[in-house]
């Protein structure tokens, strides 16, 4: 009896020494889980701000970029890639960690929505994107899908248009925009248009949302081609070496020798831009951010970003 009832009190100390071992190992579990929990949080809030310390350096660097930007126009009212703007910011240290950024001008580009013009395709810009999808090896007539994308209306009005029909039968069906382009990344949504399209075009567009000449003096070569259907590569590519002396008047890029015979919109062409990119990366350890924003520059030197937004894949 005696050795019965010693057993049952062993088996019963067994059992509460299991049950406190468990109890003890599920608050150590719990406490561990929260001290990494606590930390996460604190790693967590600790990128957070670090995230909001880096967007306040962006808005530094717009603002020398600004400053850059004022400076160059008192120099001379005419931009070309020998200018002020075009030296980039090299890296520079900032107590977390370091800043760089560069401007681009745009207007050395093609306005993607130069080709409506009060509601109406304009021919000489749907011409002069047709060339250049041409140079580039991509199919002319998607430009009739931008044009559609771009219009008010519902109704496909060109050859090879797409509209709300056309994007509803996708897999992941959308609206066709039938407004301006606010980023150069929505041409991905145009049918027909391939991410290879796109990183083919990227060098040579841009968007603003109003109708504004080509600079002579940023354009490249190969924008240059475009303005006309009789500029061949070989002219091209002389009056863009004639940019190394920047055109002070549009008057002047008609004097030029590769211009003879050629004929172009003068109200088309400009010296002068008012249309800039500013791009950079900021580094603080743990977090990193590229971004760009959008600039325009009046002609008394006010400078307003339009946009703002962090740089991916589809920055090129």
């Amino acid at each position: 009896m005696t050795s019965t009832v010693f057993s049952s009190r062993r088996a019963e100390q067994g059992i509460a020494l299991i049950t406190v071992m468990l109890v003890l190992t599920v608050v150590t579990v719990a406490l561990v889980s929260m001290s990494s929990s606590r930390q996460m949080d604190s790693r967590r809030t600790q990128n957070q701000l670090r995230t909001l310390q880096a967007w306040e350096y962006v808005h530094s660097l717009e603002a020398w970029a600004e400053n850059q930007l004022r400076m160059d126009l008192l120099k001379n009212k005419f931009d070309a890639s020998s200018d002020l703007w075009s030296r980039p910011l090299p890296v520079a240290a900032i107590s977390e960690g370091t800043i760089n950024a560069d401007i681009t001008e745009l207007q050395g580009r093609l306005n993607l929505n130069n080709l409506l013009k009060e509601g109406n395709a304009s021919d000489e810009d749907v011409q002069r994107l047709k060339r250049l999808f041409i140079f580039l090896d991509i199919k002319p007539e998607l430009v009739d899908a931008i044009l559609d994308w771009l219009d008010a209306d519902t109704l496909i009005r060109y050859p090879n248009g797409a509209e709300d029909e056309t994007y509803f039968r996708l897999t992941q069906p959308y609206r066709s925009a039938n407004g301006l382009f606010s980023d150069v990344s929505e041409l991905l949504r145009v049918q027909g248009i391939t991410f290879k399209d796109y990183q083919k075009l990227l060098p040579y567009i841009y968007v603003a949302d109003s109708h504004e000449p080509v600079n002579v003096n940023t354009a490249t070569a190969m924008v240059l081609r475009t303005m006309a259907e009789n500029i061949n590569k070989n002219q091209a590519e002389s009056l863009f070496r004639a940019s190394g002396k920047p055109f002070k008047k549009v008057e002047d890029f008609f004097k030029d020798e590769a211009m003879s015979g050629i004929t172009i919109n003068q109200q088309s062409l400009s010296v002068a831009s008012k249309h800039f990119l500013v791009s950079g990366h900021v580094d603080m350890g743990s977090v990193g951010l590229d971004f760009r924003s959008q600039l325009t520059r009046n002609q008394e030197g006010k400078v307003n970003v339009v946009s703002r937004m962090r740089r991916g894949a589809l920055d090129g």
